[in-house]
């Protein structure tokens, strides 16, 4: 089958896969199969699947045992709340045009109803708003990734810090881990409280101290170690990076104070692994929610 195959894991994805399928029947060039891999879910995360004509696996495995299935000549790992914005189909035509036999993560834009759930966005998605050109990095995000057909990797399935495990493994095998600014997805995360907040910062800490020997900088490799950056100082490079969209900047400035206490909480995760940091490969297994 030509084309691009798209591989979604999903767990009670209801609420946001319907979406997801949506946006990839619009685009141009449209995926030439979708596969949903329902991993357990107890929802009508199935039925949403098939109902908008993809192929529901049910043997749980994630995104591999969706990709053993593919038969497209290239593939896109998707998570299931994560919405391609139009364009996006050629965007990824483009980069496997472009960037043959890379890894490659497009931008993501987000949006979010409540203070705290801006925040969850705002601490951990500036990096990678759609601005600037396609350049080589040592860590993607899983949640929008382009994969080879023939890329020598699994897939770690724990939901946690499976992201830096699967770059350190794509870098070893000697393969190109590139960031494309040029298409996008929106992130429709199911983040609206303080207690969701916490959440997604103990699972962020764990996977920063465990990629720690991914980051080539050394000054960014001291911080990470001894994050005592997070106490504020951290806050001026998170607006300079949203000062060109007059809407996340307005989002910034109305949620300020409750982002100071959440880079503080934030830093008090972080802190927990300064002497102590989970190994890359190996180790005890901590899962997050």
């Amino acid at each position: 089958m030509a084309g691009y195959s798209v591989v979604i894991p999903a767990r009670d994805a209801a609420p946001t896969l319907a979406c997801v399928l949506d946006a990839l029947a619009t685009q141009e060039p449209a995926p030439s199969e979708v596969i949903v891999v329902d991993d357990g879910s107890t929802d009508s995360t199935a039925a949403i699947a098939a109902e908008r004509g993809a192929r529901v696996l049910s043997t749980g495995g994630g995104r591999f045992a969706g990709w053993e299935q593919a038969r497209g000549d290239a593939g896109v790992f998707l998570d299931a709340d994560v919405v391609p914005a139009p364009g996006w189909g050629a965007g990824v035509a483009r980069a496997l045009a472009e960037l043959p036999g890379a890894i490659v993560g497009c931008a993501r834009t987000f949006e979010a109803d409540t203070p705290w759930g801006w925040i969850c966005h705002l601490q951990v998605a500036t990096p990678y708003l759609p601005l600037g050109v396609p350049h080589e990095r040592s860590f993607l995000s899983a949640f929008c990734l382009i994969v080879p057909r023939d890329a020598p990797l699994g897939w770690d399935e724990s939901y946690g810090d499976e992201d830096a495990r699967f770059s350190a493994d794509a870098l070893a095998a000697g393969l190109r881990l590139v960031f494309d600014p040029r298409f996008w997805a929106a992130h429709e995360h199911d983040r609206h409280t303080y207690g969701d907040l916490r959440r997604q910062q103990r699972r962020l800490a764990h996977g920063l101290a465990r990629a720690l020997p991914l980051e080539p900088d050394p000054r960014k490799r001291t911080l990470r170690r001894v994050p005592l950056h997070y106490f504020v100082p951290r806050l001026p490079v998170v607006y300079r990076r949203i000062a060109g969209d007059p809407r996340l900047r307005a989002r910034f400035v109305a949620v300020l104070p409750r982002l100071v206490v959440a880079e503080w909480t934030l830093g008090a995760s972080a802190l927990r692994y300064a002497a102590r940091r989970p190994a890359l490969r190996g180790g005890p297994q901590q899962l997050f929610e």
